[in-house]
């Protein structure tokens, strides 16, 4: 079975290339939850996702430390290593919106570089832990596609085509230098601990209203606009995150 080697995604224990013979008679663990990324307090967005997830968390870009692209997260706890959307049963905050990446996992798509220059080859892969044998697998003895794998499949191909939509608008909105950094600092009521969160960057929104007509044309033709104000929005959850804090 062939093993990727590559960094990891956050919440990934290990990665394989997922293959329709070798996984036969396979499909998600039956009792697994969201425990795995109890300890995540970031989690990547894709650009479409900005309004449904402004409703639930603050939504903030930080650099990639591979290739220096702005990157959409959803902030989910003040501290490092702490997810106040997940309790201690790894069941998700009922009622709020879970992310893509959430959902995806234990499937990600990975990239290997090609040795004769060309594109980089693109494979699905899983964190085969998290797979068991079932009576309604993914693929069947014969290495043909049943109909629970058709969900899955959709979910990781849409997201793989909103990432590469996510990373033309971060990049434009790089280009129309409209990030800025900033610090959350979270001053919790009748003392307490100092929180802050560091490394984030924010739409500056002056700068937005600032754009000329020809590149805020753009970002409403393209479907943009609507991310950039969710995003702005979105920063005042930060409220709520210390809230959940204190209440945990």
């Amino acid at each position: 079975m062939q093993q990727i080697s590559f960094q990891l995604p956050p919440g990934y224990r290990s990665l394989s290339a997922f293959d329709r013979h070798q996984h036969a008679g396979l499909s998600i663990l039956p009792d697994r939850n969201q425990a795995w990324c109890g300890k995540l307090n970031s989690v990547f967005l894709n650009a479409v996702e900005l309004p449904k997830a402004c409703a639930d968390y603050p939504i903030a870009f930080v650099r990639d430390a591979n290739n220096g692209e702005y990157l959409p997260v959803a902030l989910l706890g003040l501290r490092a290593q702490e997810n106040l959307f997940v309790d201690g049963k790894g069941q998700w905050k009922a009622g709020t919106y879970i992310p893509a990446y959430v959902r995806r996992h234990p499937f990600c798509i990975a990239e290997v570089p090609a040795t004769d220059g060309t594109a980089p080859q693109r494979l699905i892969c899983v964190q085969q832990d998290q797979l068991a044998p079932s009576a309604t697998p993914y693929f069947d003895a014969r290495g043909e596609a049943t109909a629970a794998w058709k969900p899955v499949q959709d979910l990781i191909e849409a997201m793989e085509s909103a990432r590469q939509q996510t990373r033309a608008f971060t990049r434009r909105l790089e280009a129309f230098g409209l990030f800025t950094p900033f610090d959350a600092l979270a001053l919790p009521r009748g003392g307490g601990q100092q929180m802050r969160l560091q490394g984030m960057h924010r739409v500056d929104e002056d700068k937005l209203n600032a754009l000329g007509a020809r590149e805020q044309k753009m970002l409403m033709r393209k479907g943009e606009l609507r991310a950039v104000y969710a995003h702005l929005l979105s920063l005042e959850n930060f409220a709520r995150l210390l809230d959940m804090t204190q209440t945990r």
